[in-house]
Parts: structure tokens; C-alpha cells; sequence
């Protein structure tokens, strides 16, 4: 939800927020303890309330992500300067400036430029098309919202399944299934490449800043996300088109002209889209490189350090001062398109941190990390397994990002009780796989998006979704154990 209006909800969720509020009520007032135990069970009926209210949505989620940010001082737990630092940290700031460049990208059409450009280089093959769908899907949501990314792919792909729908070839039902689900599934796999490819990684990051008091570069996320998911991505493809929905036609030579001509339909690179354009490269180029240029620089004397959510925050705000084009008065980005913004999931993100600076003052994270690491602690292997399966299988049913908040605090908590020096071996993993979702239409927007067209029936997409489950499941857990080691 994009706006913060609130809807009347139904009797079913005021309901299911019953046990969130009889919860929070039996441990603030009911529940016999004394100082300092008192703020360890407030913090937990905090928590509880909150989580069962993102999780049924009672309320709206960003009305909820308020709850902490007024419980948690109100109770003593933490002061309200600490709480309320939460919900505008360098981390919310990122991910704002970040808001503004992907829509100044999609207000002037520059990722259709781009992804018509890159199909019409797939040629007629269906699988190369499928390919090129997913592969160009993937690019374009490493750097905008990935529902974004699913609602502009998908009338692309609606197009080719018409063209190709007249010649009744029995591989048509395959070659339609693969191409409209390969947008979800690419639109949410692209988003674990980069830092603001998908909510959970800013969520990631805010936390690694937060608790761990340590930075997380672009660039290093970058290193392992990356190969990761353009090995997923691939993975992905080539199930579906040769193992869950083979189809063995060589080629459609009409979707090649078709894609021709909205190549030649776009016409020449209006000023917008290069003046956005430029604007983006250079902010992702100091994303990237920022590290680098302030070392390179401090050789010189020189005492500047780039931080990525300053780069996001000035090419964000020029969006609004440089005109869309020579001699014009209208700027790149106007203020009303600020209606536009994800202000909800802002919101969203700072309860998250706030509720986990809450319950790591209390010492509740610690305890949790404690009692799961007790259980299973002696083999690290299977327990990084267990973590990793319980969070991907989590999201299918709950919020990604509310999912991120309430899971990697618990994670740092784990790794601290085993004493494990790099708690990103765990924490990465858990993060990227809030964003593997890949069996219901409810798990994430892209997987709704694309259930919409009415091209995809439910048992297509559990099917292939739980299949890709178990591969990312197992591609997150040799990551954990062989690559992020020794690339963190």
C-alpha cells in the first residue's frame, strides 16, 4: 500500500488481533514480575501485538509500525529520542532517495526503453524468449520496485502469448505458463542483487548498522548478490522450461517482429529519460564505487567519505530542481509525485528497527538466541538449514519485510549466543530469503501481479514455487556455509 489511508477492517481481523492484545495487556499489566524482569515481558507482549497486527492487518501495517515508537518509551523500555531516530536513520534515508530515483525512472518510461531494447534481442526461440523476459525482468528490478517491474512486464508478455495463441501448437500452454510466471519469479529474484533491489536488504542493513554497530557496503552486498541471483535466475529458467513445463517449439518468428517494432514505436531517447538517466548512473556509480573514490581521495588529503544514503538523498532531491528538458519550467520530478512514495513501507522499516532496539534492551533477543541456539547449537549445519527453510517458507504466508524485522534480530541473537565472530553467516541468508517467495499468489506483489492475468492457475505456480523453494533453500545454505565466509 503505497498510501496511509485506513480502511474499515473485517470482523475476521479484528478478530485475529484478539491475541496481540490480550498479549500485550497480560505482560505490561497482569503478569507478576519485578524490575528489571518487568521491561524483558513488556517488550515481549510489545512485539507480540505488533507482529500479529503485521501479520493479519487489522490495521494498516504502517499504523501498526507506530505501535513500538509509542509503547516502548511509554513503558520506560528505551527514550523516545532513541525510538523516534529509528524511523529517519541513514538506512530510511537510503531507501527514500532510492523511492525517487526509480520513480523519476518509471514517471518517464526509461525501463521500458530498456527492457523492449533488451527483448528484441532474444530473436524467436521460445525458450530464448522466455530467457530474455526473465533475464531483462531480473536487470530492471535490481534497481526499482519489483512490483513496478511485474506490472510493466507483464503486458509485454500478455502481447506475445496473442501473437503466438493463433498457431495451435500443443507446446503454446508450456511456452504461456513459463513466460508469465517467469516475470514473478525474475522480479523477485533480481531484487536480492543490490541493496535497494528489495525491502528485506535495507531492512538487512539498517539492522547490521544498528546492532551490530558495522557498515554494509553497496559494492560488498553487490559481490555475493549479484552472481546469486543471476545463478538462481538461471536455475529458475531452466526448470521451468525443460523439467516442470517442457515444451520443445523452436520458434516463433513473430514475436521477433513484434518486439522490433516497439523498439522503433519508442522513437528517439527523449531529454527526460537521458536527463534521468545520467542522474541514476551517477548515483549507482557512487553506490558502487563510493568506498573506493573516499579511500582514493583521502590519499590526497582530501577528508570526504561518500555515504550511500547521501548519494541517494542529493540525486534524489535534483530530481526535483533540474527541468525535464531545455527552456521548460516542469522539473524531473514535481512535489505532487511525492503522493507516489511507499511512505507506508518507510514506516514499516523504522517500526522494525525501533521494535528490535526495544526487545535488544530488554535482553530478549539475546534470550531467544539462547534458547533456539541451545537446541541445536552443536550442529551449526543444521541449524543454519533449519533457520534458512523456516524463513523462505515463512514469507510465503507474511509480509517479506515484516518478516525481515521480526526474523534477523532473532538471527543476530543466535549468532551471538554461539559465538560466532561473523554473524552475516547467518543473517544474509535469512535476509535474502524473505525475498523467495515463490509458491502462492499472496506471498509478494510480483506473484499477485502476474495471478491477476488470469493466465496462471494456483497449482502452476505451487508447483514450480516449491520446487524453486528447495533450490533456493539449499543455494542460501552452501552460500552460508562456503561463500559468505570469507567474502564478509
Amino acid at each position: 500500500m503505497n498510501s496511509l489511508e485506513i480502511k474499515k477492517p473485517s470482523l475476521f481481523k479484528i478478530l485475529g488481533a484478539l491475541p496481540g492484545i490480550l498479549s500485550y495487556l497480560y505482560f505490561s499489566f497482569i503478569h507478576p514480575c519485578d524490575p528489571p524482569d518487568r521491561n524483558f515481558f513488556i517488550a515481549i507482549g510489545i512485539a507480540t501485538l505488533t507482529i500479529i497486527l503485521w501479520i493479519v492487518e487489522t490495521i494498516p501495517i504502517w499504523l501498526s509500525s507506530l505501535f513500538p515508537l509509542i509503547l516502548l518509551p511509554l513503558h520506560g523500555i528505551i527514550s523516545f529520542d532513541i525510538a523516534i531516530s529509528n524511523y529517519y536513520s541513514n538506512t530510511i534515508l537510503l531507501f527514500l532517495g532510492g523511492f525517487l530515483l526509480a520513480y523519476s525512472v518509471e514517471k518517464w518510461h526509461l525501463h521500458k526503453r530498456i527492457a523492449f531494447k533488451l527483448l528484441s534481442l532474444t530473436g524467436d526461440n521460445p525458450k530464448g524468449i522466455v530467457w530474455g523476459m526473465m533475464l531483462t525482468t531480473c536487470l530492471i528490478s535490481m534497481w526499482i520496485s519489483n512490483t513496478a517491474t511485474a506490472i510493466m512486464m507483464l503486458p509485454v508478455a500478455i502481447s506475445i502469448t496473442k501473437i503466438v495463441k493463433d498457431h495451435n501448437h500443443p507446446d503454446n500452454k508450456a511456452f504461456f505458463i513459463c513466460l508469465i510466471l517467469g516475470i514473478a519469479y525474475a522480479a523477485n529474484i533480481g531484487g536480492i542483487a543490490t541493496i535497494i533491489g528489495t525491502p528485506p536488504n535495507i531492512v538487512y542493513k539498517g539492522f547490521v548498522e544498528n546492532i551490530l554497530g558495522q557498515e554494509l557496503s553497496f559494492f560488498k552486498w553487490m559481490i555475493l548478490g549479484v552472481p546469486l541471483s543471476l545463478l538462481m535466475l538461471y536455475i529458475s529458467y531452466w526448470l521451468m522450461t525443460n523439467v516442470i513445463f517442457k515444451f520443445k517449439h523452436k520458434s516463433y518468428p513473430e514475436v521477433a517482429e513484434m518486439l522490433d517494432r516497439q523498439v522503433e514505436e519508442l522513437g528517439k531517447t527523449k531529454a527526460p529519460e537521458k536527463r534521468t538517466l545520467i542522474i541514476f548512473s551517477i548515483a549507482a556509480g557512487l553506490w558502487i564505487f563510493g568506498q573506493p573514490i573516499s579511500a582514493l581521495l583521502n590519499t590526497f588529503s582530501i577528508k570526504i567519505k561518500i555515504e550511500e544514503y547521501a548519494v541517494a538523498m542529493v540525486f534524489g532531491l535534483l530530481l526535483f530542481l533540474i527541468p525535464k528538458s531545455k527552456g521548460q519550467k516542469e522539473r524531473l520530478l514535481q512535489f505532487s509525485d511525492l503522493k507516489s512514495i511507499s511512505w507506508s513501507i518507510l514506516l514499516l522499516f523504522g517500526g522494525g528497527m525501533c521494535m528490535a532496539k526495544g526487545l535488544e534492551k530488554s535482553g530478549v533477543i539475546n534470550w531467544v538466541g539462547q534458547l533456539i541456539s541451545g537446541s541445536q547449537g552443536s550442529n551449526f549445519p543444521l541449524l543454519l538449514l533449519i533457520i534458512i527453510l523456516t524463513s523462505l517458507f515463512l514469507t510465503e504466508i507474511m509480509s517479506n519485510v515484516a518478516l525481515a524485522n521480526i526474523y534477523i534480530p532473532v538471527v543476530f541473537g543466535i549468532s551471538a549466543s554461539l559465538g560466532i565472530s561473523n554473524p552475516h553467516i547467518m543473517g544474509i541468508p535469512v535476509a535474502i530469503a524473505c525475498s523467495f517467495a515463490f509458491m502462492l499468489p499472496i506471498s509478494t506483489p510480483p506473484n499477485a501481479v502476474v495471478f491477476s492475468s488470469g493466465k496462471i492457475k494456483v497449482k502452476d505456480m505451487a508447483i514450480a514455487g516449491f520446487l524453486l523453494n528447495i533450490v533456493g533453500v539449499l543455494l542460501l545454505w552452501l552460500c552460508g556455509l562456503f561463500v559468505i565466509p570469507y567474502l564478509f
